[in-house]
């Protein structure tokens, strides 16, 4: 089963959030809070944001799972070599092996090959660190960026990504036996890694998640859910790091778990985000609160009032940007 492709935006462009702090600061001192309200927001040409990391780390965590799911499980590790490898990957070496004797998958991207609007290039490897199989209860896989490339091409922006992520399958088991066992698949996640920008600054980047695959009634049935895995002062996070702009710390604090489910009734899907609430924390000094949060769930639709609806008819996020006492709702299509 191919895994949903997870790229929690956070939908907002960070510049415009940035540009926003700046030109509100003054009015920090406001007796009461702004409210506007704006019409569906259309991003064209989007350049890079705070989430470009994350999305570009997430597409590669993505391949993985979707290579060891169809490929090299116990059940199916003859399938190898019939196997369509992920866009972009041009070989999986395994040639080399760790300390425990276990392989080391190297994924070898190519960016001769563009993989939809994107080109890809340098090494994703993965290896087990804990277990005899990637199936097993409590099994850790590690993945390793070195000069991961993601480059967007219609703006010329390139991530670079290094660093690692650690999975632990928590309960066992591949994600399609969230199908065809009827079993709750969750892979826990860890990671830390640096991000390089198009403008040449780096950030470094945190993550904390718990990753859940379910059905109750076969593909028709399928959920998938991210949601954050980490407490810090009683608030439970999902990623930590610095911004692009501003260079200013944040957390991201998921508020409702972020989940898919599928609106089909086949493995083809189509499989629609219908509920999940994150919230940006950013401290910029001498402004508080400074944050943003995305709400999915939301139906928006030519001459009508948007409308959180939270089912098969979902397409759009409802985004409120505080910063202060300026408030500003705004809705963004998925």
């Amino acid at each position: 089963m191919k895994t949903k492709n997870i790229e929690l935006h956070l939908i907002i462009i960070f510049s415009l959030f940035v540009l926003f702090v700046t030109s509100c600061s003054k009015k920090k001192d406001d007796p009461t809070p702004a409210q506007e309200e704006t019409p569906i927001k259309a991003v064209k040409n989007v350049k890079q944001s705070d989430q470009s990391g994350s999305s570009a780390a997430d597409g590669a965590m993505d391949d993985v799972n979707d290579f060891i799911n169809n490929n090299i499980t116990p059940q199916s590790s003859s399938r190898l070599e019939a196997y369509n490898l992920p866009c972009g990957v041009v070989k999986v070496d395994t040639s080399t092996k760790n300390a425990s004797g276990k392989i080391v998958y190297q994924m070898k991207y190519g960016s001769a090959t563009p993989c939809g609007y994107k080109k890809k290039s340098g090494t994703v490897s993965f290896q087990l660190i804990k277990g005899a199989f990637f199936t097993e209860v409590g099994a850790e896989f590690k993945i390793s960026y070195t000069d991961y490339v993601v480059e967007v091409l219609a703006t010329n922006d390139i991530i670079k990504v290094n660093g690692y992520i650690v999975i632990t399958n928590v309960n066992g088991g591949a994600t399609w036996h969230a199908v065809t066992n009827s079993e709750t698949i969750k892979h826990k996640i860890r990671g830390k890694y640096s991000i390089t920008y198009s403008n040449g600054q780096v950030r470094e980047r945190a993550t904390y998640q718990m990753r859940t695959w379910s059905s109750t009634n076969s593909w028709a049935g399928l959920t998938f859910s991210v949601d954050g895995d980490t407490t810090i002062a009683t608030t439970k996070i999902s990623e930590i790091g610095k911004t692009l702009d501003g260079n200013y710390d944040f957390q991201t604090q998921i508020l409702e778990a972020y989940t898919w489910r599928n609106c089909g009734t086949t493995f083809t899907g189509p499989y629609v985000l219908q509920i999940g609430k994150a919230r940006m924390n950013v401290i910029v000094p001498n402004i508080s609160p400074a944050h943003f949060e995305v709400e999915a769930g939301y139906l928006v639709a030519e001459g009508k009032t948007p409308t959180k609806v939270n089912d098969c008819n979902t397409n759009a996020y409802k985004i409120t940007t505080t910063v202060g006492t300026t408030v500003v709702n705004e809705y963004q299509l998925y």
